[in-house]
């Protein structure tokens, strides 16, 4: 049986959480969030999803532009370790300089990587500028560190 993504009240009867006859685990909580995050561009329809993949594209050009990033391993000026401060955290992160596997923690990012092709998902994003959080297991891509991903 499919279910809905978990809900926030626990009372919906919908979802994997809230119906009686299912066992809840703790090891679904991954799943729920991308489930989530399939949700949202389903919610948000193509046509939205796509203007929002073709503002990052656009936005990420323009940063590797400026940073000269070519790829993890030529990285160019970008910041070897950034201070995330938009959200007042002032978490540092430091940059992966290796082809990886790591997705960007940004809800749109990871939406924009649910709904591209295998193809993209192995090429295209083992190759953007992603950050790793120093002090813990979080990934952020360069555009979204600087704010510069969605504006």
């Amino acid at each position: 049986m499919t279910y809905a993504a978990e809900c926030f009240s626990g009372q919906c009867g919908l979802c994997n959480k809230c119906n009686i006859n299912s066992e809840y685990s703790f090891k679904e909580i991954k799943i729920n969030k991308m489930k989530r995050i399939e949700d949202l561009s389903k919610v948000m329809g193509k046509n939205y999803v796509q203007e929002v993949k073709d503002r990052y594209n656009k936005n990420l050009k323009e940063w590797c532009k400026n940073y000269s990033f070519k790829d993890p391993y030529c990285y160019g000026y970008a910041p070897e370790i950034k201070s995330e401060t938009f959200t007042g955290r002032n978490e540092k992160y430091k940059i992966i300089d290796k082809i990886h596997k790591h997705v960007c923690d940004n809800t749109y990012c990871k939406m924009m990587y649910t709904t591209s092709t295998s193809w993209e998902q192995k090429k295209k994003y083992s190759l953007l500028p992603i950050y790793k959080n120093i002090n813990k297991d979080n990934f952020l891509c360069g555009p979204c560190l600087t704010n510069d991903s969605f504006k």
